[in-house]
């Protein structure tokens, strides 16, 4: 085998590669005397049929089989050998690769060029012990605590009927029926659904229902209820069939059936038991541990912005070119459904996208960063644990059989792969770099995560 290497522009390689009878006489021969001892053909018994008839038969597709392995074995052993570090996948070259006449007969060279694009040598700016980038030390606010403590109360107590006055986080039954201005329409539309009032929109109607209790009736628009389109309120409140064409108006009058609230948990050993820390034993001490937790949730919120500050002033400042004609052809041919259209709109989101994982791998080969199997598992379990708990939930046994779940689903493997990796290198970047620590409050830092977000959507 031959392979002649032709840079043909920056970033963008072709190889010629020359497949000798050498290269696949072999396994072609092989290939031709297992059909041969498989194939029983009429006027022939098993195993006798003549190699001539075999060849005329199955000849050129199985020498095709064996000169597309060979191929794909050669090229990208010599990929490997000669380490080069290419994008996508390499595309047959469309003005040199032509019909190949194959002659089971009298076997002989080949030839076959293939386009590769490069990946750009890379020495990335900004990550230096220099380099320093805002690290905000947001405080916690006894009121978080407090209504996390109250939360978790609620969430671990149990639901009661309730006769006094309706308060914010009751659940509330109502009957009903439709106005014809001040009073119920004969004949109108009756229904029964359940809110709560916390989410109720029209504030008028909220404010007057804190005033109300059980069997009190109350005025209100329906379409107003709740902060939702006019489809699930059809659905979900007025529970009108989807292909009725009825007119149903919009005022309606209901009586309250039912109040319902969560009567919060004792504070006993029992609840104290569900956080699966000793340490929480009494009021002070799950206060303390809560404080503990939220403050370490907005350390890593804190950590995440400085990540975001860092990923974009790597983009700002490193340059890096890469092979736009190769990748717009690898996309459109790899993809069958894409049109040019398409690769050119999306492009430019692409290659950013390209351009930071290319930094990311760059840094990860430069810190030595891997990431094993045994990581996405602990990944994974540390994820469902963290959700399963925050439904009080701690079956261990679940947890494992849905950690064992997602280990089997590729893409959720790769984005956790993808997610470990990512972390590891802003980790270690950020224990190079110079961190400058700013104060600031709960609320102002909520702002700034929330205008990150916004900018970061509308890019």
């Amino acid at each position: 085998m031959q392979i002649v290497r032709k840079e043909t522009d920056p970033l963008h390689l072709t190889l010629e590669l020359t497949l000798e009878p050498s290269d696949y006489a072999p396994k072609f021969e092989s290939e031709i005397k297992k059909y041969k001892n498989q194939a029983q053909l009429k006027g022939f018994r098993k195993g006798m049929t003549p190699v001539s008839v075999i060849k005329k038969m199955y000849g050129k597709s199985i020498l095709s089989d064996v000169i597309n392995e060979a191929i794909q074995d050669k090229l990208f052993g010599y990929l490997d050998e000669q380490n080069l570090n290419y994008l996508g996948q390499p595309l047959p070259n469309r003005d040199e690769n032509l019909v190949f006449n194959l002659d089971v007969n009298n076997l002989k060279d080949y030839k076959f060029s293939f386009d590769l694009g490069l990946a750009p040598e890379l020495d990335v700016k900004g990550v230096s012990e220099t380099d320093e980038y805002n690290y905000f030390d947001v405080s916690i606010p006894d009121s978080i605590v407090e209504e996390e403590f109250m939360a978790a109360r609620r969430r671990f107590g149990k639901r009661v009927e309730a006769t006094d006055t309706i308060q914010n986080m009751d659940m509330i039954k109502l009957e009903a029926e439709e106005l014809d201005g001040n009073v119920v329409k004969d004949g109108g539309w009756k229904t029964e659904f359940t809110l709560l009032v916390d989410i109720v929109n029209d504030q008028a109607v909220k404010d007057e229902l804190l005033t109300k209790k059980l069997g009190d009736n109350i005025t209100f628009d329906i379409y107003k209820l709740e902060d939702k389109d006019e489809a699930h309120i059809n659905k979900y409140l007025l529970k009108k069939p989807e292909d009725s064409d009825l007119e149903i108006g919009n005022m309606f009058s209901a009586t309250i059936t039912e109040v319902t609230r969560v009567e919060l948990a004792e504070l006993n050993e029992e609840f104290f038991s569900t956080f699966g820390d000793e340490s929480v034993t009494d009021e002070t001490s799950l206060k303390e541990f809560l404080r503990k937790d939220i403050k370490a949730y907005y350390d890593n919120q804190a950590l995440q912005f400085m990540y975001r500050d860092i990923m974009d002033r790597l983009m700002d400042n490193n340059e890096i070119n890469l092979p736009e004609t190769f990748l717009k052809r690898y996309l459109k041919e790899s993809n069958e459904n894409v049109t040019e259209d398409v690769v050119e709109n999306e492009f430019d989101a692409f290659a950013k996208n390209m351009r930071w994982s290319l930094q990311k791998s760059h840094l990860a080969k430069q810190y030595e960063i891997s990431v094993e199997e045994a990581d996405i598992r602990k990944h994974f379990t540390n994820s469902v644990f963290s959700y399963m708990r925050s439904y009080g939930n701690m079956d261990y046994s679940f947890i494992s059989q849905t950690v064992d779940r997602l280990m089997k689903d590729k893409e959720q493997v790769n984005k956790a792969y993808e997610e470990i990796l990512a972390d590891r290198v802003f980790s270690r970047i950020g224990d190079t770099v110079k961190k400058k620590n700013i104060a600031i409050t709960q609320e102002d830092f909520v702002e700034k995560v929330k205008q990150l977000n916004e900018r970061v959507n509308n890019l």
